[in-house]
């Protein structure tokens, strides 16, 4: 009986000690998530150094007007003489920004962020495994820099500007390899563009953090009316 009563008491502890292990890898799970790129926007890196979270929203805009429709042939409106061409350029986004405190409550007073300059990254969709890749842009400095003054409290700053989606050479690049007969696909596309932005603050702590937008390339009439 007495040995009984034993090994009933060490299941119990073996019981206990299982409890307390599934416990610690819950929380380290936890905690680990927590980690990585830090406060912020998917992407953000550095933004606790700085105690401001920064996100933003991408528009692409083309002459003037907001349109996701990227444009890389440039069609004759009128035949003339003179012939009258449709507007043909970069394609850009605006760029909104919003800064908050990450501890609202603080007393530290933030120094202000310089954004300096952006990457944009290209991911065709997956209704477009078959187009051509789009070069990433490596150093975007469009509409840049931008000063970001940190607001108090629980206030949102916001900020706009301007940068690159889609440029001349891209577009040509694109053209070029629909018409080369390599790609599987026809001239329209859908695609993603990942802007990283990257900056500093006053005291030199570096930051970056990410937007996206998607957009589909091809021929479009841009010729109005």
């Amino acid at each position: 009986m007495t040995r009984i009563m034993k090994i009933g008491g060490k299941m119990k502890r073996v019981y206990y000690c299982l409890v307390l292990i599934i416990c610690f890898l819950i929380l380290s799970g936890l905690f680990y998530g927590c980690g990585g790129s830090g406060p912020g926007s998917p992407g953000s890196q550095g933004t606790e150094d700085t105690g401001v979270k920064l996100d933003a929203t991408i528009i692409p805009s083309y002459n003037g007007a907001d349109t996701y429709s990227v444009d890389v042939i440039q069609q004759v409106c009128q035949v003339g003489p003179p012939p009258v061409f449709e507007f043909f350029a970069d394609h850009d986004a605006t760029v909104t920004i919003s800064a908050s405190l990450l501890n609202p409550n603080t007393t530290f007073t933030p120094g202000n962020l310089y954004i300096e300059k952006y990457t944009v990254e290209f991911r065709r969709s997956t209704d477009s495994i078959g187009a051509p890749p789009i070069e990433k842009i490596i150093d975007g400095t469009v509409g840049m820099p931008v000063v970001i003054i940190p607001p108090s409290g629980t206030g949102i700053s916001t900020f706009t500007t301007t940068a690159v989606l889609v440029d001349l050479t891209r577009k040509f690049k694109y053209r070029d390899d629909i018409n080369s007969g390599a790609f599987t696909s026809n001239i329209l596309n859908n695609y993603t563009a990942i802007y990283t932005f990257k900056g500093k603050n006053d005291f030199g702590d570096e930051f970056t953090f990410q937007a996206e937008t998607g957009f589909q390339i091809g021929s479009f009439d841009n010729c109005g009316g």
